[in-house]
């Protein structure tokens, strides 16, 4: 089981691409392989940067958590949404918890394809 990873600090540019593991990585336009995985040894977690409600805590394949985090914490900085936010975490399995709480990831599969998904085990 994984904890919510810290957030790593990278350069974003002002159009969104992101530099944080030395490779360019565009905010708005995110590799398909987003959140792809083999075993769940690939995936970790990240926090939804802008959001409404209970902070999303959604899987990502591991390769790409940096500079994902790294978007995730610009769009925080320029979020203007409009809405309220509420206290807690949810998880890609629809539940919701407090701050603190044990979030895990593991890779489903459907099919040959596989995904990363937070759950609270």
């Amino acid at each position: 089981m994984q904890r919510l990873i810290g957030a790593r600090v990278g350069l974003c540019l002002g159009s969104w691409v992101c530099t944080a593991s030395g490779s360019s990585y565009d905010c708005k336009a995110p590799p398909a392989s987003l959140a792809a995985c083999t075993t769940t040894d690939d995936c970790t977690t990240f926090a939804i940067g802008c959001y409404c409600g209970a902070q999303p805590i959604n899987g990502v394949a591991r390769e790409f958590a940096p500079d994902v985090q790294s978007c995730e914490n610009k769009a925080a900085s320029m979020c203007a949404l409009g809405c309220p936010t509420e206290p807690g975490l949810r998880t890609q399995d629809g539940k919701m918890v407090s701050s603190g709480t044990m979030i895990s990831v593991r890779c489903v599969h459907q099919g040959n394809t596989g995904t990363c998904q937070t759950y609270v085990p």
